[in-house]
């Protein structure tokens, strides 16, 4: 859920999808209406300008469903809903999405509630209470901060299995890989999932139903879905094809609940920002948030503490943490001076990424009375798409044309060679980036559609340039001449005789 946050994460998943782009272009140069905003004590003009700016980003990212809310240190709020849900009813304060990555913040307030209560110690190793990850050993403050030495491919590759029988969460975490570097930060899936599987440990039930007990219920968010039988009314989401929003219901994930299958509405999503600033301290204590919320390590652009992100801004540090799984994002992030902003769209494509992580900040510049940033969808990985049909397509040209076959045999050999370099670089193209060819289905379906169809068209196109000259179809200049010609100079040869 992550985003290629990719389950897909959000920025690990552009990097790659990027990576593609540019390889796949390198190949194929070398082969050849909103609704309107709820009453609030915001100014009206802020106001106004709050609900301009989202109903900008609704039609200019064509996103079928969205909610919004700006809470105020006063406990004041300001929501927006636009659109409809998967089943076509109106998207409401209550209508169920998917927080993605997002959950993570919650995994690991579980982990120092029970480090507070003395029942773990983060510098202890995690083998301690897991016996049978005693060959990667992570401690569990390496395991909050994405510095265990799992990868992002490790976790990747374990995710959206959408097991929902009796210890999903333990199987996930024994069938992971450990193939990164101990120490150095690499954001991953796995290392929120061996937490799960550790709290599952300490307290001798699934995750979710912990997560309910000892979070999501004291905090007040009641129609919150940690488990696959309470979120059974979620509705589908969508992923992009070709720019365009397409449902897409892949269901809720067991195993996946301690770093992204957490299901919510705006209503719960408000509780959880204001008991994140300090508005649940018998749930989050003081001590608690600064633990969850100081920065730890450096992630980068970032910074990363435990479950969320820590950002410089004009506005100051950003603690926030943006969550994608297959149809879904969320975003939820604490600006100064007690405010909070929460998103939920019902799609998601990597392309849009940039533009759907620039509304949360956008909107506390709004209220701080200034201009929105302007950050659009990426314009490369909007036309991957279309790059990789167009390699598909000369494949396939490549292929009919073969049947009429040059007829030299050099300039023949030369395009099957170019043929199977194509073929290779598009075989090799997702492991390269540490993903596979079932990741990039998952998260960049248009895509991976459309690289499977490149395989076959230049595959076929090799095939037909190696054949032996004697199965094409056209004809070259070592075929006999017409029979009729033929007949003409035998009887040429007899009148000389």
């Amino acid at each position: 859920m992550v985003v290629l946050e990719w389950r897909k994460p959000v920025r690990k998943i552009r990097h790659l999808i990027l990576g593609c782009l540019v390889t796949l272009g390198v190949v194929a140069l070398t082969a050849a209406c909103p609704s309107a905003a709820a009453p609030s004590p915001v100014a009206p003009d802020t106001n106004a300008d709050l609900a301009a700016y989202l109903s900008a980003v609704a039609v200019d990212q064509n996103i079928p469903g969205m909610a919004a809310a700006v809470v105020t240190p006063d406990a004041t709020r300001f929501e927006w809903l636009n659109g409809d849900d998967g089943n076509g009813a109106p998207i409401r304060p209550d209508t169920p999405f998917l927080i993605g990555s997002v959950a993570k913040s919650m995994t690991a307030a579980l982990i120092v509630q029970r480090v507070n209560r003395g029942e773990l110690a983060l510098s202890e190793p995690i083998s301690n209470h897991l016996p049978w990850l005693a060959d990667a050993s992570p401690t569990v403050e390496q395991l909050l901060t994405h510095t265990s030495g799992y990868s992002t491919a490790d976790g990747l590759a374990v995710a959206e299995r959408f097991d929902n029988t009796d210890g999903a969460v333990r199987h996930a975490a024994e069938d992971l890989e450990h193939s990164g570097t101990r120490g150095r930060y690499e954001y991953s899936d796995a290392n929120y999932l061996i937490l799960g599987a550790l709290i599952e440990e300490l307290d001798g039930r699934p995750f979710g139903e912990a997560l309910r007990s000892d979070l999501v219920e004291p905090l007040g968010m009641h129609h919150t879905a940690t488990t696959s039988e309470a979120a059974a009314n979620l509705s589908a989401g969508h992923r992009y094809w070709w720019g365009t929003p397409r449902s897409h219901s892949s269901g809720f994930d067991d195993s996946g609940t301690p770093y992204g299958y957490v299901a919510s509405t705006l209503d719960d999503m408000v509780r959880y920002a204001r008991a994140q600033n300090g508005g649940a301290p018998d749930v989050l204590s003081p001590d608690a948030l600064r633990q969850l919320h100081d920065p730890r390590v450096d992630a980068g652009d970032d910074e990363y503490g435990y479950g969320w992100r820590i950002t410089p801004s004009d506005l100051g540090p950003l603690v926030h943490h943006t969550g994608a799984t297959p149809g879904y994002f969320a975003h939820v992030m604490l600006g100064p001076e007690g405010q909070a902003v929460v998103i939920l769209a019902n799609a998601y494509s990597e392309a849009k990424a940039p533009a759907l992580a620039s509304i949360a900040e956008n909107l506390l510049l709004i209220l701080d009375g200034r201009s929105p940033t302007a950050a659009g969808a990426d314009p490369l990985l909007t036309a991957l798409p279309s790059l990789v049909s167009t390699l598909a397509a000369l494949g396939l040209v490549i292929a009919i044309a073969s049947w009429w076959r040059p007829a030299r045999r050099g300039l023949r050999w030369t395009m099957a060679a170019a043929a199977i370099v194509i073929i290779g670089a598009l075989w090799l193209l997702p492991s390269l980036f540490g993903i596979n060819l079932r990741v990039m289905r998952i998260w960049m379906p248009d895509a991976a559609i459309m690289l499977i169809a490149s395989l076959i068209t230049w595959s076929l196109a090799a095939a037909l340039l190696i054949l032996p000259a004697r199965f094409a179809i056209g004809r070259s200049r070592t075929q006999p001449p017409p029979a009729s010609a033929t007949g003409q100079q035998c009887l040429q040869s007899t009148a000389h005789d």
